[in-house]
C-alpha cells in the first residue's frame, strides 16, 4: 500500500506540472490514467472475510496495511491487536488497541484485546479495569471473564480470579482454556492435585491446544514427576526446550520461589 501511496503522489505532481505547460501528450495522458487507476481502495467486505482463513502472519500483514491506510479503521485495529497477541507481540497489541480506544472508548472487543494483551506481558493489575468494562459491555461473552481471571490471579487475587473463571464456565461450559486457567490458579496456590484433575478433564475437550498440555506438564513437574512431565512437554516443544523447562521448575522448587512467578495462559 505504501507503493500505491507513492504512485498517487507522483500522479498529483505530474498533473500539477502539466497545468503550467502546454496540453499533455498522448503518452502523458496514458501515464496519468495508469497512475490514477492505482488509487488506494479499502479492502472489500468479501476480502476481509476471506483473509480470516489465512495463517496469522498473512492476516497480520493484511490488517496492518488496512490500519496504515485508515488509522480509524475499527475492525482493522481489533483484528490486528488480537492477532499480534496470538503471535506473541503483546506490547504492540496493547499499543494498537489503546490507540483505537481513543476513538472508540466503549468498544468491548478493543477493551478485551487491550486488557488481554496487558495481562499477556504481566501487567495484570492494569488489565483489570479494561477487562471489567469489556465484560460489562458484553456480559454474555466468556472471553473477557476468562482474561479477567488471569489478570486478577496475576494481581494476587486468587479467590476473585477463580470466581471469574467459574462465571466464564457458565457461559462456555465446554471451553478448555477456561478450565485450564482455573486449574493453573489452583496450582499457583498449592493445590496441584486439584489442578491436575481439572487439566486432565480440559485436555480431552474439543479445542484443547498445546497450552493445556504444557500446563499439565507444569503441574506434574511441580509435584516432582519430572520424567512424566518432560515426556508430555515434548509433544509440543523440542526435547531441549522441554528439558530446559523442567530444569527451571527444579530450580524454582529448590529455591522455594513463589508459584505466582510462573507464567500464566
Amino acid at each position: 500500500m505504501r507503493s500505491l501511496a507513492l504512485s498517487l503522489s507522483l500522479s498529483a505532481a505530474l498533473l500539477s506540472a502539466c497545468a503550467t505547460t502546454t496540453a499533455r501528450t498522448a503518452d502523458e495522458d496514458a501515464l496519468a490514467a495508469s497512475l490514477d487507476a492505482a488509487s488506494i481502495v479499502p479492502a472489500s467486505v468479501a476480502e476481509r472475510d476471506a483473509i480470516r482463513s489465512q495463517d496469522l502472519l498473512t492476516q497480520a500483514t493484511f490488517w496492518a496495511e488496512a490500519l496504515d491506510l485508515n488509522p480509524g479503521d475499527q475492525e482493522a485495529a481489533t483484528e490486528l491487536s488480537g492477532i499480534l497477541r496470538q503471535l506473541g507481540n503483546a506490547p504492540r497489541a496493547a499499543e494498537i488497541a489503546q490507540q483505537s480506544l481513543a476513538l472508540y472508548p466503549d468498544d468491548p472487543a478493543l477493551l478485551m484485546n487491550y486488557g488481554a494483551a496487558l495481562a499477556a506481558f504481566g501487567r495484570g493489575a492494569a488489565a483489570i479495569e479494561p477487562l471489567t468494562r469489556a465484560h460489562q459491555l458484553d456480559p454474555m461473552n466468556w472471553r473477557p471473564l476468562n482474561a479477567l481471571g488471569v489478570a486478577l490471579e496475576q494481581s494476587g487475587q486468587s479467590e476473585a480470579a477463580q470466581t471469574r473463571f467459574r462465571q466464564a464456565q457458565t457461559l462456555a461450559p465446554q471451553e478448555p482454556s477456561i478450565l485450564s486457567n482455573l486449574a493453573l490458579s489452583y496450582a499457583l496456590n498449592g493445590e496441584a492435585d486439584t489442578a491436575e484433575r481439572l487439566l486432565r478433564e480440559a485436555i480431552i475437550r474439543p479445542g484443547a491446544d498445546s497450552t493445556v498440555r504444557q500446563n499439565l506438564a507444569l503441574v506434574m513437574a511441580l509435584q516432582g514427576r519430572f520424567e512424566e512431565a518432560e515426556e508430555m512437554a515434548r509433544v509440543d516443544v523440542s526435547p531441549q526446550m522441554a528439558e530446559a523447562n523442567m530444569a527451571y521448575v527444579r530450580a524454582m522448587l529448590t529455591t522455594q520461589r513463589r508459584w505466582d512467578a510462573l507464567p500464566q495462559d
